[in-house]
């Protein structure tokens, strides 16, 4: 597997803030949804406990974009 081909490794830390571990920059749930749409592949670790918690963080994206939608 190819370096490209590897997901992006993002970490959750207790503060709610998004650590992108490739880049060593925090990132927005809005550049995450960027990414989703990019097609880009991400993991999402609680930094804390190490558990995956990928299918949370893209509900909320998918909460957070239908509230931006309905608000307009």
């Amino acid at each position: 597997m190819a370096n490209s081909d590897r997901p992006t490794i993002i970490e959750k830390y207790a503060n709610r803030r998004l650590y992108n571990t490739g880049t060593f920059t925090f990132v927005t749930l809005d550049e995450l949804a960027a990414m989703v749409k990019r097609g880009k592949t991400f993991l999402v670790y609680d930094a804390k406990t190490g558990a995956d918690i990928t299918q949370s963080v893209l509900a909320h994206i998918i909460f957070e974009q239908e509230n931006s939608h309905g608000a307009r």
